[in-house]
């Protein structure tokens, strides 16, 4: 009877040992016409490893191993590369156990799970089925049949994943968010995962900068799995750090510093975080939509030129050196460029990356000889390197090159010549052309204050919360009114700077605020068709006279200063008007000096020799005059009928047409 239990313990021990082989490790085996050396091979994360490599005997390959195989999908090739099958291990995998057969081109399944036998036939589909199938739909319809199978029977499941995903491209990257399963950790080691991503970061990046940071944020939170969320997040930022897309290595920035920095995930090795820090640190100040970092560096007289203090439509700021090879090239074709650009004022920031003074003035001399009028060109240097202008806009190699708008922030960064020459024309026409459009359709509307101000405010509200194009269009339509030669025009201008520019103060910087506030001001400032500001003035004798005291139907008031060379010009031509109007009309011209000494004073007039009237008002932006008329401009002229404000800021050549006018 021992010899009985001994025998059935042996066997019960054999039999367990039997079992536990089969419940652990995985054995795979293709039979077939096979020949050669195989190898089973794995992906993990997009990338193709080598498990196992086995030679066929009598037409049959098997793989086996004492380790399970991770979910995922893998691969059976020949050692030529030529991929011979493919099969799915499923999140239940322990001990897995799959048998398959080739005949020709078709494979079957003679062992494995559910999954596989749905996946051989969706292989034989697309290897060579296809062929048999008349027409697309046909196709398709087998395609579809496939997909509602693994949906229905193994939902969520690799399978089912592929099947959904591997041949249809959703039009948009929300479709691809909403059908993807970016949070399931199944996906991981997987052929197709890595291309999928990157296949909905492209479509997202048709999106706005700031919606694409928002919805790459939103999708790495979204997954639970830290593993899985880390290799969404490096690949997302790998995608935009290569982008060709100018601007878009700010959205690396961004993941960076949202995921990896804060230790939130890890990054794959201490070396690459060391260059990731550096990355950011050197792109974090001067990304697109930023304002740019303020630079107050020496120019070639001493004397230290704020950047900010450049006043233009577009202002470029250019690194260089004299021995750097590719500024030898670029350096010349930036000088011809700007010096032939006619679209308006530019200002160009040029910043010599050495310290040696004598190089850097003996390169001016030699190379960069500027003579376009339009062209604010300053050069300047950091001979001890104090302001950081390396790190502050990432001059870790010249040349190097941005292009800031009026409000000095950043819309290009790591421009060559050419692109900034493409990037400003294709600005400058879609801005003239939207200006043309807005000249045109308010003309049609002038004097109708409600139709003008409803267009504005349907069209703002139409683009929500897109501020970057309300902004350009606010910006438009303000210039083209403020601009125009219709004062009703010009009223709207004002209305909508202040609602939409004075009136949102957080959406504008200080600099361009300041503008419009002065232009705003100076609007305001003895408005056409309003009573002129009274002013008391000095005359030569020590008197004083007011406006008012003037009775005259038309006077003609004349800012102007001794020293002033524009007003040298003007005051001969303002004396021969006098002259000529004078008998014609019932007028006065008021000639009213704002600076210099009375020696200085009483020469100028004795030079004159004019029959107006002199008198002489306190200078400076405290004056009394200064406060009721805007004088930021000498010579300025006004024209008053009975005490109203009938022309204001005009010159010579417009007083004498309106003077013509009248007397006609």
């Amino acid at each position: 009877m021992g010899r009985f239990r001994n025998i059935f313990a042996a066997v019960a021990l054999l039999f367990l040992a039997e079992f536990s082989f089969a419940a652990a490790g995985y054995k795979v085996s293709i039979k077939g016409d096979l020949k050669g050396s195989y190898i089973l091979q794995g992906w993990h994360w997009g990338q193709k490893y080598s498990i196992d490599t086995v030679s066929a005997a009598k037409g049959k390959v098997v793989f086996k191993g004492k380790q399970d195989l991770e979910c995922g999908t893998y691969a059976i090739s020949g050692a030529d590369g030529k991929r011979v099958v493919e099969f799915i291990v499923p999140t239940e995998n322990e001990g897995f156990r799959c048998m398959l057969e080739l005949s020709g081109r078709e494979i079957s399944i003679k062992k494995g799970n559910g999954e596989n036998t749905l996946f051989v036939e969706f292989q034989n589909l697309i290897n060579w089925e296809w062929e048999q199938i008349k027409g697309k739909e046909g196709f398709l319809a087998k395609i579809r049949e496939l997909q509602e199978r693994a949906s229905s029977q193994f939902g969520g499941t690799l399978v089912d994943i592929i099947l959904s995903n591997n041949l249809f491209a959703p039009e948009s990257n929300l479709q691809m968010r909403e059908s993807f399963p970016f949070d399931n950790p199944a996906i991981t080691n997987t052929y197709f995962v890595k291309e999928k991503i990157v296949q909905y970061l492209e479509l997202l990046q048709e999106s706005r900068y700031d919606f694409i940071i928002k919805e790459v944020n939103s999708l790495i939170g979204s997954i639970q799995d830290k593993n899985l969320q880390s290799k969404v997040a490096h690949t997302a930022y790998e995608f935009f750090y290569n982008s060709k897309i100018m601007g878009y290595e700010g959205i690396a920035v961004e993941i960076a510093r949202e995921w990896f920095l804060n230790d939130k995930l890890e990054w794959p090795n201490e070396e690459g975080k060391f260059m990731l820090r550096t990355f950011v640190e050197f792109n974090k100040n001067s990304l697109l939509g930023m304002e740019a970092p303020e630079l107050n560096l020496t120019d070639t007289s001493g004397t230290a030129i704020p950047l900010h203090s450049l006043d233009s439509e577009y202002t470029i700021v250019y690194f260089y050196t004299d021995e750097c090879r590719s500024c030898m090239n670029e350096t010349p074709k930036l000088v011809d460029f700007v010096n032939g650009y006619d679209r308006g004022v530019l200002s160009v920031y040029a910043v010599y990356a050495e310290g040696n003074r004598e190089k850097w003035l003996k390169y001016i001399d030699d190379n960069l000889y500027i003579y376009n009028p339009f062209l604010n060109w300053v050069n300047v240097y950091d001979p001890d390197y104090s302001s950081g202008f390396q790190m502050l806009y990432n001059v870790i190699k010249t040349p190097q090159m941005f292009l800031l708008d009026k409000e000095m922030k950043i819309v290009g960064r790591g421009l060559s010549v050419d692109m900034l020459r493409n990037m400003l024309e294709e600005r400058n026409n879609m801005r003239d052309l939207a200006r043309d459009l807005l000249e045109k359709s308010f003309a049609t509307m002038a004097g109708d204050s409600a139709s003008i101000r409803a267009v504005i405010n349907a069209v703002l509200k139409n683009y929500g919360d897109d501020g970057a194009t309300s902004k350009e269009f606010i910006w438009d339509c303000y210039t083209t009114l403020g601009h125009s030669s219709t004062y009703s025009l010009q009223e709207e201008a004002i209305w909508l700077a202040e609602k939409y520019i004075i009136g949102m103060p957080e959406l504008w910087s200080k600099k361009l605020l300041d503008k419009v506030h002065g232009e705003v001001q100076r609007f305001n400032m003895n408005r056409l068709g309003s009573k002129a500001a009274e002013i008391t003035l000095e005359m030569v004798d020590g008197s004083s006279i007011g406006l008012s005291d003037v009775t005259t139907k038309y006077k003609v008031l004349y800012f102007y200063r001794p020293n002033c060379g524009m007003c040298s010009a003007v005051t001969p031509k303002m004396a021969q008007l006098y002259n000529r109007f004078k008998g014609k009309l019932d007028i006065e011209f008021i000639a009213i000096n704002l600076g210099g000494s009375f020696g200085e004073w009483v020469g100028y007039m004795q030079q004159t020799g004019a029959g107006w009237i002199d008198a002489r008002g306190t200078d400076g932006d405290s004056s009394p005059i200064y406060k009721k008329y805007w004088l930021q401009n000498i010579p300025a002229i006004y024209l008053l009928e009975n005490g109203i404000v009938v022309a204001k800021d005009i010159n010579d050549i417009d007083l004498e047409e309106i003077l013509n006018t009248i007397t006609k």
